[in-house]
């Protein structure tokens, strides 16, 4: 009787059935986008948290995601990934200071690396690590003008570039090779 039930179900619906199957298969790049975008995003703003509850501590990944939006989706998407979950992560754990300030607008502005890099013909490992090479300069000349506490800036300034190119690469690396397989760009 279930069986019979089912099949009835599937010969009612079967036009909304086609046209969710037919739009699956049309806009799997967006679905897989908007997949990548909560995800990472949740685990960015849990990374902040972990930082901020662990001062002079620093493992913050949404520079890393937005570097892998922009990548594969373009600086467009990389940019509004790296401020919006920036910003909102920074008000989520009450840290509005112009120091946070600086770092979303960097974090936006890894996105957009991700993606110039990306343009010229580099590989995302590549690109990647450029790009952290780029934000390290940056910390190093934009945080003493901001913060005058040299291990605070060592640690966000030196520390971020370092923990993302050598520990969150590899994470963002195999997350890119899942975007791949399932279709969702480049």
């Amino acid at each position: 009787m279930k069986k019979s039930k089912f099949i009835e179900d599937l010969k009612k619906n079967h036009k909304v059935i086609l046209l969710a199957l037919i739009s699956l298969l049309v806009f799997n790049k967006y679905i897989v986008m908007i997949g990548f975008f909560i995800i990472l995003g949740l685990i960015g703003i849990a990374s902040l948290k972990v930082t901020r509850l662990m001062p002079h501590i620093s493992i913050e990944t949404i520079s890393a995601s937005a570097v892998l939006m922009g990548f594969v989706w373009g600086w467009k998407i990389g940019l509004i990934f790296g401020f919006v979950v920036g910003l909102y992560g920074y008000v989520n754990i009450s840290l509005i200071k112009l120091k946070p300030i600086i770092n979303v607008i960097l974090m936006g502005l890894c996105g957009i690396c991700g993606a110039l890099f990306h343009s010229l013909g580099y590989e995302f490992r590549w690109a990647f690590f450029m790009t952290f090479v780029v934000r390290l300069i940056l910390n190093n000349i934009i945080f003493p003008l901001v913060e005058s506490d040299f291990f605070e800036n060592l640690m966000h300034g030196v520390g971020d570039p370092i923990f993302n190119m050598l520990i969150t690469s590899q994470l963002m690396y195999l997350l890119y090779k899942l975007i791949l397989l399932f279709g969702g760009g480049v």
